[in-house]
Protein backbone atom coordinates (compact mmCIF):
# COMPACT_ATOMS: atom_id res chain seq x y z
CA UNK A 1 0.00 0.00 0.00
CA UNK A 2 1.20 3.56 -0.88
CA UNK A 3 -0.32 6.55 1.11
CA UNK A 4 -1.69 9.47 -0.90
CA UNK A 5 0.01 12.10 0.57
CA UNK A 6 -0.61 15.98 -0.40
CA UNK A 7 2.46 18.40 -0.17
CA UNK A 8 1.39 21.98 1.25
CA UNK A 9 4.61 24.72 1.92
CA UNK A 10 4.53 28.34 1.07
CA UNK A 11 7.26 28.57 -0.94
CA UNK A 12 7.69 26.75 -4.74
CA UNK A 13 11.65 26.25 -3.56
CA UNK A 14 10.32 24.27 -0.74
CA UNK A 15 7.59 22.18 -2.27
CA UNK A 16 9.88 21.55 -5.31
CA UNK A 17 12.90 20.43 -2.91
CA UNK A 18 9.59 17.97 -0.62
CA UNK A 19 8.38 16.44 -3.81
CA UNK A 20 12.53 15.91 -4.92
CA UNK A 21 12.62 13.84 -1.87
CA UNK A 22 9.57 11.95 -1.79
CA UNK A 23 10.31 10.97 -5.41
CA UNK A 24 13.11 8.60 -3.55
CA UNK A 25 10.14 6.21 -1.88
CA UNK A 26 7.99 5.87 -4.67
CA UNK A 27 6.59 2.43 -3.56
CA UNK A 28 5.54 4.48 -0.14
CA UNK A 29 4.12 7.60 -1.21
CA UNK A 30 2.30 9.36 -3.79
CA UNK A 31 1.92 12.40 -4.09
CA UNK A 32 -1.47 13.29 -5.81
CA UNK A 33 -1.75 17.31 -4.57
CA UNK A 34 0.17 20.48 -3.73
CA UNK A 35 -0.69 23.64 -2.03
CA UNK A 36 0.62 26.65 -1.02
CA UNK A 37 -1.64 28.35 1.64
CA UNK A 38 -4.21 27.75 4.17
CA UNK A 39 -7.39 27.83 2.43
CA UNK A 40 -6.31 26.33 -0.66
CA UNK A 41 -4.60 23.49 1.52
CA UNK A 42 -7.87 22.86 3.46
CA UNK A 43 -10.09 22.60 0.14
CA UNK A 44 -7.56 20.74 -1.66
CA UNK A 45 -7.14 17.73 1.74
CA UNK A 46 -11.09 18.03 1.69
CA UNK A 47 -11.60 17.36 -1.78
CA UNK A 48 -8.53 14.65 -2.19
CA UNK A 49 -8.99 13.02 1.33
CA UNK A 50 -5.47 12.01 1.41
CA UNK A 51 -3.89 9.42 4.33
CA UNK A 52 -0.56 11.91 4.72
CA UNK A 53 0.01 15.32 4.42
CA UNK A 54 3.27 16.94 4.57
CA UNK A 55 2.24 20.62 6.17
CA UNK A 56 3.96 23.99 6.53
CA UNK A 57 2.92 25.50 9.45
CA UNK A 58 4.20 29.08 8.35
CA UNK A 59 1.44 29.68 5.95
CA UNK A 60 -0.57 32.42 4.36
CA UNK A 61 -3.99 32.69 5.11
CA UNK A 62 -4.01 30.42 7.95
CA UNK A 63 -1.18 28.36 9.89
CA UNK A 64 -1.08 24.75 9.66
CA UNK A 65 -2.63 24.35 13.00
CA UNK A 66 -5.59 26.15 11.70
CA UNK A 67 -5.74 23.97 8.29
CA UNK A 68 -6.05 21.37 10.85
CA UNK A 69 -8.61 22.83 12.90
CA UNK A 70 -10.59 23.46 9.87
CA UNK A 71 -10.80 19.96 9.07
CA UNK A 72 -13.85 17.07 9.45
CA UNK A 73 -11.36 14.47 8.93
CA UNK A 74 -7.32 14.86 10.26
CA UNK A 75 -4.80 12.76 7.80
CA UNK A 76 -1.15 12.08 9.42
CA UNK A 77 0.76 14.78 9.69
CA UNK A 78 4.42 15.64 9.14
CA UNK A 79 4.79 18.92 9.75
CA UNK A 80 7.57 20.82 8.06
CA UNK A 81 9.08 24.48 9.32
CA UNK A 82 12.09 26.64 9.65
CA UNK A 83 11.87 26.94 13.33
CA UNK A 84 11.53 24.91 16.07
CA UNK A 85 8.94 26.42 18.71
CA UNK A 86 6.40 24.94 17.20
CA UNK A 87 7.09 21.34 18.07
CA UNK A 88 5.30 20.82 21.27
CA UNK A 89 2.05 21.92 20.05
CA UNK A 90 2.63 20.20 16.69
CA UNK A 91 2.98 16.70 18.67
CA UNK A 92 -0.11 17.67 20.54
CA UNK A 93 -1.79 17.23 17.42
CA UNK A 94 -0.97 13.63 16.71
CA UNK A 95 1.50 14.39 13.87
CA UNK A 96 3.42 11.81 13.29
CA UNK A 97 6.81 13.94 12.68
CA UNK A 98 8.12 17.04 12.66
CA UNK A 99 10.93 18.23 10.11
CA UNK A 100 13.23 21.19 10.41
CA UNK A 101 13.68 22.99 7.03
CA UNK A 102 16.17 22.39 5.05
CA UNK A 103 14.44 19.33 5.07
CA UNK A 104 16.95 16.13 3.99
CA UNK A 105 16.27 12.33 2.66
CA UNK A 106 17.11 11.49 6.31
CA UNK A 107 14.51 13.27 7.73
CA UNK A 108 12.16 11.78 5.35
CA UNK A 109 12.96 8.26 5.87
CA UNK A 110 12.16 8.76 9.55
CA UNK A 111 9.04 10.33 9.29
CA UNK A 112 8.26 7.01 6.80
CA UNK A 113 9.60 4.37 9.05
CA UNK A 114 7.73 5.84 11.99
CA UNK A 115 4.09 5.37 9.91
CA UNK A 116 5.43 1.97 9.07
CA UNK A 117 5.63 1.40 13.03
CA UNK A 118 1.96 2.46 13.50
CA UNK A 119 2.00 0.13 10.95
CA UNK A 120 1.34 -0.65 6.98
CA UNK A 121 -1.00 -3.37 7.95
CA UNK A 122 -4.54 -0.91 8.17
CA UNK A 123 -5.79 -2.72 11.21
CA UNK A 124 -2.36 -2.17 13.33
CA UNK A 125 -2.62 1.40 11.99
CA UNK A 126 -5.89 1.91 13.21
CA UNK A 127 -4.65 0.65 16.57
CA UNK A 128 -1.82 2.85 16.71
CA UNK A 129 -3.72 5.83 16.03
CA UNK A 130 -6.46 4.89 18.55
CA UNK A 131 -3.87 4.37 21.27
CA UNK A 132 -1.96 7.48 20.55
CA UNK A 133 -5.60 9.39 21.19
CA UNK A 134 -6.09 7.52 24.53
CA UNK A 135 -1.92 8.19 25.61
CA UNK A 136 -2.10 12.25 24.82
CA UNK A 137 -2.10 14.85 27.13
CA UNK A 138 -5.98 14.97 28.06
CA UNK A 139 -7.41 11.37 29.66
CA UNK A 140 -10.32 11.69 27.15
CA UNK A 141 -10.38 11.26 23.56
CA UNK A 142 -9.85 14.19 21.27
CA UNK A 143 -10.12 12.78 18.11
CA UNK A 144 -12.04 9.28 16.16
CA UNK A 145 -10.60 7.11 13.66
CA UNK A 146 -13.02 5.71 11.51
CA UNK A 147 -12.53 3.26 9.03
CA UNK A 148 -13.05 4.49 5.14
CA UNK A 149 -12.07 1.66 2.60
CA UNK A 150 -8.80 1.06 2.86
CA UNK A 151 -7.94 4.51 4.65
CA UNK A 152 -7.97 5.13 8.29
CA UNK A 153 -9.88 9.19 8.96
CA UNK A 154 -9.59 11.06 11.93
CA UNK A 155 -12.29 13.38 12.38
CA UNK A 156 -12.01 16.03 15.60
CA UNK A 157 -14.47 15.40 18.56
CA UNK A 158 -15.59 19.07 18.24
CA UNK A 159 -16.43 18.20 14.73
CA UNK A 160 -19.19 15.59 15.77
CA UNK A 161 -22.48 16.57 16.05
CA UNK A 162 -24.01 13.05 17.99
CA UNK A 163 -23.28 9.63 17.72
CA UNK A 164 -26.21 7.22 17.38
CA UNK A 165 -26.21 3.37 17.78
CA UNK A 166 -26.95 1.61 14.61
CA UNK A 167 -27.42 -2.28 14.98
CA UNK A 168 -23.84 -3.67 16.17
CA UNK A 169 -22.15 -0.24 14.91
CA UNK A 170 -21.70 3.34 16.27
CA UNK A 171 -22.71 5.99 13.47
CA UNK A 172 -20.90 8.85 13.78
CA UNK A 173 -22.46 12.10 12.47
CA UNK A 174 -20.45 15.38 11.20
CA UNK A 175 -21.92 18.05 9.10
CA UNK A 176 -20.83 16.48 6.13
CA UNK A 177 -20.47 12.78 6.32
CA UNK A 178 -21.64 9.83 8.22
CA UNK A 179 -19.40 7.49 9.40
CA UNK A 180 -19.74 3.70 11.08
CA UNK A 181 -17.22 2.69 13.77
CA UNK A 182 -17.61 -0.65 15.80
CA UNK A 183 -17.07 1.20 19.29
CA UNK A 184 -20.18 0.96 21.11
CA UNK A 185 -22.01 4.00 22.22
CA UNK A 186 -21.33 3.12 26.09
CA UNK A 187 -17.65 3.18 25.56
CA UNK A 188 -17.68 6.37 23.85
CA UNK A 189 -19.68 8.22 26.48
CA UNK A 190 -17.06 6.61 28.86
CA UNK A 191 -13.78 8.20 26.88
CA UNK A 192 -14.73 11.31 25.80
CA UNK A 193 -15.35 14.30 28.13
CA UNK A 194 -18.63 14.40 30.02
CA UNK A 195 -18.52 18.57 29.46
CA UNK A 196 -18.59 18.01 26.09
CA UNK A 197 -20.92 15.20 25.31
CA UNK A 198 -23.95 13.69 27.30
CA UNK A 199 -27.07 11.16 26.45
CA UNK A 200 -29.96 12.41 25.89
CA UNK A 201 -31.54 8.83 24.85
CA UNK A 202 -30.33 5.56 25.00
CA UNK A 203 -29.08 5.49 21.71
CA UNK A 204 -27.69 8.82 20.79
CA UNK A 205 -24.83 10.99 22.59
CA UNK A 206 -25.10 14.16 21.39
CA UNK A 207 -22.19 17.03 21.47
CA UNK A 208 -23.10 19.92 23.77
CA UNK A 209 -21.32 22.91 22.02
CA UNK A 210 -23.99 21.88 18.52
CA UNK A 211 -27.20 21.91 20.61
CA UNK A 212 -29.17 25.31 19.99
CA UNK A 213 -32.10 25.15 21.90
CA UNK A 214 -34.12 22.32 23.42
CA UNK A 215 -38.09 22.42 22.47
CA UNK A 216 -41.15 20.84 24.00
CA UNK A 217 -43.17 18.93 21.04
CA UNK A 218 -46.11 16.56 20.80
CA UNK A 219 -47.02 14.36 23.35
CA UNK A 220 -45.01 16.36 25.69
CA UNK A 221 -41.91 15.00 24.13
CA UNK A 222 -38.58 16.81 24.44
CA UNK A 223 -36.32 17.55 21.56
CA UNK A 224 -32.93 19.05 21.01
CA UNK A 225 -31.85 21.01 18.28
CA UNK A 226 -28.94 21.21 16.77
CA UNK A 227 -27.20 24.16 14.95
CA UNK A 228 -26.55 22.17 11.88
CA UNK A 229 -27.96 23.52 8.45
CA UNK A 230 -30.58 21.00 8.66
CA UNK A 231 -31.40 21.74 12.25
CA UNK A 232 -31.45 18.65 13.23
CA UNK A 233 -33.61 17.28 15.70
CA UNK A 234 -32.89 14.30 18.92
CA UNK A 235 -35.45 12.79 20.83
CA UNK A 236 -34.72 13.04 24.67
CA UNK A 237 -35.91 10.16 26.73
CA UNK A 238 -37.61 11.15 30.18
CA UNK A 239 -34.66 8.82 31.71
CA UNK A 240 -32.03 11.53 30.28
CA UNK A 241 -33.57 14.66 30.73
CA UNK A 242 -32.04 15.45 33.91
CA UNK A 243 -28.84 15.86 31.72
CA UNK A 244 -29.97 18.54 30.19
CA UNK A 245 -30.21 20.81 33.12
CA UNK A 246 -26.84 22.41 33.63
CA UNK A 247 -26.20 23.41 30.33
Amino acid sequence: MKYRCVVVENEERSSARLRRLLSAFPNDVEVIGEAADGPSAVELIRAQRPELVFLDIDLPGFNGFQVLERLDVQPAVVFTTAFNQHALKAFETYAVDYLLKPIEQDGIKRSLAKLRVMGFNQAHFTSALEQLLELSGSCYLRRISCRVGDRTLLVNAGEILYFQAANKYTALYTVATEYLIETPLAELEAKLNPADFIRVHRSTLVNVSWIAEIRRVFDHKTVVVLKDAKATQLIVSRRYTDNLKNL
